[in-house]
């Protein structure tokens, strides 16, 4: 594949990362010297039957993300296709993933936890009050700056107030971070955005994840059974903070906060509220000490001593013995757990054996109509053809004969028109005929006529001569 120098306006300048469907560039834009990421997916690298649902999401992530301006909020400024590739030009950031962060096992103070889940809730908090919940929040979609600024980036299943595209019983969503109602394919609003939040709290205070195992284990355990307190599992972390996070990953959406905002208040209240005080130093009772001294002497200071060892190895044993017994209780819950666990995938399993079994069924059930719905349609569309054609060959006949009657009927025509000239013109040519015929008789007429009268005056003339000389004669003397 030719590597890509421009896109756009925008010159290409390095590649940063590259996934299955498309690649995501550094860029340039000269016409306001910024430098941008673009995010491309090319056309000819998804499947058809995917492509048209993978485009709407590309589109929605940038109509979502360009609908909101926050600093906690990747800025999205362009989006374009054109015939193999479309793209959304966005807000270059310089940093990391928090995943990379968890990937690692990097260990937060529960200060700086805590910190930049109120960055991620004030980001929400202004989302969700202009009607987009992003519904696939995890930490592969939280940057974090190099000046410690979260960004959250992949509005690709968002949902807006005004689209209708994801419907009820349509799971989307990372499992570890999915709501018990995004599991169920309920309908999904604001507070799951909230849940996942309270579940990436949960890893900064423990470093752990609240659920872990299969998708199906952690659909089982999302829905059925509470994380194990914070508290248990990191030592500095307050109850008041286990209360907090309990809230936030309530299994009802109810129950949990109701907005970002009320979350960012308890958080920040049980953050102030758990605070450790300095402990006071054990500075020794000088006057005691020295009274007793005085008093009792050393003996008595050995027998304090010998009362004191004993009771704290009193206490040592009774503490032992409660740890022991509490082990073994949590040893004894924790198997009770694993066999329900093993039951649940038992039972999950069987049930899921048995809905495949009812499915293929199904299926082949609908298989055997579809095939006669198809036998029926390729009759009707058979008869239909022949019908079709039928009627197309009475009508090319039709047209055939109309045709051949219409260049018959004018044959005839020019047959006609070809006798009435011809007989036409043989009345021109009769009528020429008689026409010179009398033009002749009129010229012969003219020359009698001319013939005549010259008779007429050569008579006069020689009548006039011989009366003249008859005249003369008659007169002439004798």
């Amino acid at each position: 594949m030719k590597k890509l120098e421009k896109l756009g306006k925008y010159e290409i300048r390095r590649e940063l990362g590259r996934g299955a469907m498309g690649v995501v560039y550094e860029a340039f834009d000269p016409f306001i010297e910024r430098t941008v990421a673009i995010k491309t997916i090319l056309k000819s690298a998804i499947d058809k039957s995917e492509a048209e649902e993978t485009f709407r999401r590309f589109r929605r992530e940038a109509r979502a993300a360009g609908r909101l301006s926050h600093p906690g909020i990747v800025s999205i400024y362009e989006y374009g296709e054109d015939d193999d590739m479309a793209f959304i030009v966005m807000e270059l950031i310089r940093g990391k993933e928090l995943k990379e962060c968890f990937d690692h096992e990097d260990r937060f103070a529960i200060r700086d936890g805590i910190r930049i889940v109120m960055q991620l809730l004030d980001a929400l908090d202004y989302s969700h009050a202009r009607g987009v919940v992003h519904r696939d929040i995890k930490p592969a979609n939280i940057l974090i700056a190099d000046d410690g600024q979260i960004k959250i980036a992949d509005f690709g299943i968002a949902k807006i107030d005004s689209s209708r595209a994801t419907q009820v019983g349509v799971v989307l969503g990372t499992p570890t971070y999915m709501s018990p109602e995004q599991f169920m394919g309920h309908e999904v609003d604001h507070r799951a955005d909230i849940y996942a939040a309270g579940v990436i709290l949960y890893q900064f205070l423990t470093g752990k994840r609240p659920f872990t195992g299969s998708v199906i284990t952690i659909m089982h355990q999302a829905v059925n059974q509470d994380a194990v307190p914070p508290s248990q599992l990191n030592h500095e972390v307050s109850k008041q903070l286990d209360a907090v996070v309990k809230k936030a990953m309530a299994k009802r959406p109810e129950d949990r906060f109701q907005s970002a905002a009320e979350f960012m208040e308890a958080l920040k209240a049980a953050d102030q509220a758990s605070a450790a005080p300095e402990s006071p130093r054990n500075a020794p009772d000088a006057t005691l000490v020295g009274a007793r001294a005085a008093v009792e002497g050393e003996r008595t200071k050995e027998a304090e001593q010998r009362e004191v060892l004993e009771r704290a190895q009193a206490n040592a044993l009774a503490e032992a013995e409660a740890r022991h017994r509490r082990d073994a209780e949590k040893k004894a819950l924790l198997t009770r757990k694993i066999a329900e666990i093993k039951n649940e995938a038992e039972r999950v399993k069987a049930a899921e054996a048995v809905k495949r079994k009812k499915e293929a069924a199904e299926q082949a059930l609908r298989a055997k109509e579809l095939l006669a719905i198809m036998a029926e349609h390729t009759r009707n569309f058979e008869e239909v053809v022949a019908e079709r054609d039928a009627t197309t060959d009475a009508e090319r006949r039709m047209k055939m004969e109309a045709q051949r009657k219409s260049e018959a009927d004018a044959e005839e025509k020019r047959r006609r028109e070809k006798a009435e000239l011809a007989a036409r013109n043989q009345e021109l040519a009769e009528a020429a005929k008689r026409l010179e015929a009398e033009e002749t008789e009129a010229r012969a007429a003219q020359a009698r006529e001319r013939t005549r009268l010259f008779i007429l005056a050569v008579g006069a003339v020689l009548s006039a001569l011989l009366i003249g000389a008859l005249l003369a004669l008659l007169t002439s003397p004798k």
